[in-house]
């Protein structure tokens, strides 16, 4: 029982101490949710692009290759226009 109390004391001191020794914390800076999700898309995009770029190297079906590029020119259409 005495530990109990003892450990319960340390873990008091404890957040007193990190209470004490507050942090400066910067100003928000106000972002709005559309740059925000602008940048998801693009970077959603991004990997996509990555992604059918290894594809088209290693893929030796023609019919898969055609697809990958399709897929690649929509989405380098789709960056342009997020630019």
């Amino acid at each position: 029982m005495a530990r109990g109390w003892e450990s319960k004391s340390v873990e008091g001191q404890i957040e007193e101490s990190v209470g004490k020794k507050k942090v400066p914390v910067a100003p928000a800076r106000h972002i709005t949710a559309k740059p925000v999700r602008i940048s998801r898309e693009r970077e959603a995009l991004l990997l996509a692009k990555i992604r059918i770029v290894k594809d088209l190297e290693t893929t030796e079906n023609p019919r898969y290759h055609q697809f990958l590029e399709s897929s690649l020119a929509a989405i380098e259409k789709q960056l342009s226009e997020t630019e």
